[in-house]
């Protein structure tokens, strides 16, 4: 499985980054800039993440405006990509407006608070896999 980690705090990479090694190859973007960018070339080298750890509160763009120009990029080169990438919010806030945005207009498959807890990572990770055995639709 191919991760991306998006994550503008250091700490809250490395944390991420070793909880997900395990389940999958790991990369990195520090902005949704930079996340927009690797996942767009992700696809075009025939490679495209499996899943997306998105926080929402980043510099130069946020990680819902971000996932959103990816969901765009998804659906105008949906001949190219097997299926979309999965998406899960990591982030501080808890915002009910947020929340709405990631679930129904960036397809987000989970949402976790900060302080991100072990359990929550593991549990999420188990249904992906489960989600990802499952046919595309």
């Amino acid at each position: 499985m191919r991760i991306l980690i998006v994550e503008d705090d250091s700490l809250s990479m490395q944390y991420l980054c070793s909880l997900l090694e395990p389940h999958g190859q790991c990369h990195q973007a520090a902005n949704g800039k930079e996340a927009v960018r690797a996942y767009c070339q992700a696809v075009e080298a025939s490679a495209p993440f499996d899943l997306i750890f998105m926080d929402i509160m980043m510099p130069e763009m946020n990680g819902l405006d971000a996932l959103e120009r990816i969901r765009e990029f998804e659906l105008y080169n949906a001949h190219r990509i097997p299926r979309n990438a999965l998406a899960v919010m990591v982030t501080a806030t808890s915002d009910s407006q947020d929340v709405v945005r990631a679930y129904c207009c960036c397809s987000v498959f989970a949402y976790l608070v900060k302080p991100v807890q072990v359990p929550d990572v593991e549990d999420v990770m188990t249904r992906i896999k489960l989600d990802l055995q499952s046919p595309p639709s």
